[in-house]
């Protein structure tokens, strides 16, 4: 049986740059879809008293040119900030499951966001 023998230098070597060779490869840039894809997003003021109130929606969305509103009481909106009224005459506070699809138009692609927004009952 021969004795082992450690590689050379050299193959360690070549080894070290093959692995720096293949690991600083530039990577690609993500595809288009990827990046431009719309980001949904919105914040409110306005749901501090009782019913009815006006709600002021902000629509914090990216990469969209349509907007579609559910306010979850039958009323819509295609308004990028939109104004809402609420109504709750149920006499405890009421969840509106708000929905905003924000949709780029020249794609077709599109993201929902939902948020649940409070209000409180008519005196």
């Amino acid at each position: 049986m021969k004795p082992f023998k450690r590689p050379s230098f050299l193959v360690f070597l070549h080894i070290i740059t093959l692995t720096l060779i293949i690991s600083c490869k530039e990577k690609e840039d993500p595809p288009d879809y990827y990046v431009n894809t719309p980001i949904a997003g919105f914040s409110w003021s306005g749901n501090d008293g009782p019913a009815p109130v006006t709600v002021q929606f902000i629509n914090t969305s990216l990469n969209a040119d349509k907007f579609e509103w559910n306010f979850d009481d039958g009323q819509v909106s295609s308004d990028f900030d939109p104004q809402h009224t609420f109504h709750n005459g149920s006499g405890e506070p009421k969840n509106f499951n708000v929905v905003l699809k924000a949709t780029d138009s020249s794609t077709g692609q599109f993201q929902r966001k939902s948020r649940v927004i409070v209000i409180q009952p008519q005196n």
